[in-house]
């Protein structure tokens, strides 16, 4: 069983460092804006700020054109009752609140622990295209619901909920038909679940070995603030603030976890959330040091060995972090209120682009793509509004679009998904 175990482990990492061999072309660095038009409009009882490009590249262009608009989902994560808030998006970017659409998640929220990121997560609201549907965690109450949204993205309806299998459920992240959800209150657990026909069944459960509050008030800051799974769906991660580590364990065949984790040092302080890249790298957003590091393919032993250490932001609070397909990556600043863009290359190498790509309202946490990667838009917590940017495919480089209000400020707000028809 242990030589099997080892031969699979071994064909796999074989596989992600032929991957990661193919080229090492560097990525374009050169970052334009095009010169931009400011607009003031009001529309109920919300205004907005809207700055459009005045051009834009053919690639650009080409994606407007197969764009037919979709949704943005906020989570409001209140205490007293759990919902989801609905944008629809236009093709240009622009959102709509529709207060009617708003929808209960049957669950209770976390935003009495404080008044911006009070779960200290990034993935507590995710989107799997393939159910078609929103999950999100409760951290209130301890479980978690599934929402579909409809063909339109705009009617949402719960389809299920249930325990998290631990305490203050904070991320999950979705892979193959398997959800995970990392629990950070108590010793830290991460249950795993099945997803089919918007029905949860619980796979497994494994533990951090943590000793966090069981119940909020807990500690968002030094706590695990994130799931994930890698890149060839191999293995699952963990990154602890708390032991300023990454955690990696193995996956099974039906992608329930095995043994236990390992763990591997950061070299930056406050290690937030990561993202994986399709070659196999992982960036990890490192708040204290305001810095992105990143990380190879697991290891035989499910080490992880540092490629790029401290890229620095110039900002503070690197936080959240969401990597386009097209080599970059970016990192909400969150003390700074801006957005910062690095390149990726395919050997995971980083590099800075700009430290300040974009500026955001007070307090910029949770970040989502929209219509293909076009859109990027971030949930600004401290102010209630999303700042949405248009996102240049050649070169990284971010325009404003708008920045919409609707949102309530300063009152736990967490986690953003997108939907595109």
């Amino acid at each position: 069983m242990l030589k099997t175990k080892l031969l699979k482990n071994t064909i796999a990492k074989s596989v992600a460092f032929s991957l990661l061999a193919l080229s090492a072309n560097a990525l374009a660095q050169s970052v334009s804006f095009s010169s931009s038009s400011v607009s003031v409009s009001a529309s109920g009882s919300s205004s907005s700020v809207s700055i459009r490009s005045s051009s834009s590249s053919s690639s650009s262009s080409s994606i407007f054109e197969r764009d037919r608009g979709g949704a943005v989902y906020v989570m409001a994560n209140q205490p007293e009752g759990n919902e989801i808030l609905v944008f629809k998006r236009d093709t240009r970017g622009e959102l709509t609140f529709f207060r009617s659409l708003s929808t209960a998640t049957g669950g209770l929220g976390g935003g009495d622990n404080a008044p911006a990121d009070p779960l200290g997560s990034q993935g507590s609201l995710t989107f799997d295209q393939d159910s078609n549907a929103l999950i999100a965690v409760n951290a209130g109450d301890d479980s978690i619901s599934v929402i579909d949204v409809g063909r339109t993205g705009l009617k949402l309806d719960v389809t299920d909920k249930v325990s998290s299998g631990g305490n203050i459920p904070v991320s999950t992240a979705v892979s193959e038909g398997m959800v995970y959800v990392l629990n950070a209150g108590g010793e830290g657990i991460v249950t795993t679940f099945a997803l089919e026909d918007g029905k949860l069944q619980e796979r497994g459960r494994l533990s951090l070995g943590l000793n966090n509050s069981q119940t909020i008030p807990f500690n968002n800051v030094f706590a695990p603030g994130q799931v994930g799974v890698d890149a060839l769906n191999r293995h699952l991660m963990v990154v602890n603030a708390s032991g300023q580590e990454m955690l990696t364990v193995d996956l099974d065949e039906q992608g329930v976890p095995v043994g236990s984790f390992t763990s591997t040092s950061t070299p930056g302080v406050v290690p937030f959330a990561f993202a994986t890249t399709r070659f196999g790298a992982t960036l990890v957003a490192e708040a204290g040091s305001g810095s992105v590091t990143s990380f190879d393919f697991p290891q035989l032993d499910n080490t992880l060995s540092p490629i790029s250490s401290l890229v620095g932001t110039g900002q503070a609070a690197a936080c959240w972090v969401v990597l386009h397909d097209n080599g970059f990556a970016y990192v909400s600043n969150t003390a700074s209120n801006t957005i910062s863009s690095f390149s990726v290359d395919r050997l995971g190498q980083v590099e800075l682009l700009e430290g300040v790509a974009g500026e955001t309202e007070a307090a910029p946490t949770d970040m989502a793509f929209a219509n293909d990667q076009g859109f990027l838009y971030s949930v600004d917590a401290a102010a209630g509004v999303i700042s949405a940017f248009q996102v240049n495919p050649d070169t990284g480089a971010l325009t404003l679009v708008e920045q919409e209000s609707g949102l309530p400020a300063a009152q736990g707000i967490q986690g953003i998904a997108s939907f595109d028809r």
